[in-house]
Parts: structure tokens; sequence; C-alpha cells
């Protein structure tokens, strides 16, 4: 849901998620403390997704943060937590209400197909 335009996402995150490809996404603990599903960034790439050395949840969030705002005040997603699930590759630009009704209308074709066997 996050590349819905009712998301509060900012619309670098919504860009960075737009252009993701199929293996853009890993776990890190660089942003929170705690393994988290995200796009890999610079800060990522660079220290490794997961890392003994971040700092506990919640304090990593703030380690990060100047980081985060000097790089974003230049347009830059470098030191940004981008959120993803495993398959952001496959988000389509619709509404939440659309995407809502066709992943209803899909899991009812699977069960169907799964009761008539």
């Amino acid at each position: 849901y996050l590349r819905r335009p009712e998301s509060m996402i900012s619309s670098l995150h919504r860009a960075a998620l737009a252009n993701a490809r199929d293996d853009a996404t890993r776990l890190t603990n660089l942003f929170t403390g705690r393994p988290a599903r995200g796009l890999v960034n610079r800060f990522v790439a660079e220290v490794g997704p997961i890392c003994e050395d971040a700092p506990q949840f919640p304090l990593a969030a703030g380690a990060a943060a100047p980081l985060r705002a000097a790089a974003e005040k230049q347009g830059s997603t470098d030191f940004s937590p981008l959120w993803a699930g495993e398959s952001a590759a496959l988000a389509r630009d619709e509404d939440a209400e659309a995407l809502t009704r066709r992943l209803w209308a899909d899991a009812q074709a699977v069960m169907r197909g799964l009761s008539s066997r």
C-alpha cells in the first residue's frame, strides 16, 4: 500500500519505490535497530544490511537522522529508510480501494480454484 496515492510517504520514497528492481530489497537493522525490509540505498550497501554495530532500538533512528536530513535536503535517499515489501517492484499505481478490491477478487479466485479440486 506504500505506492498508493493515499500513502503519506515522501515523494523521494515514492520515486524510489516506482523505480525498484526485482532484487532491490533487503532486511536491514540500520534504521531501527531491528530487522525490517527496505530498498537498498547507499547506507545499506556500504555498511551492510545487517550490522552488529548498529545502535539498538530505538536509538538507531536518531543516530542516522542527521545524515538522512542532510541527504533528503539535497533530494537524495542515500540515508533514508525506504521501507518496502519483498516484491516492491511488482507494485502498481492504483488507489487503495482498487488494490484492495483486486486483492480480494484474486483471493476469491484462488479459493474457488482450490474448492473445485
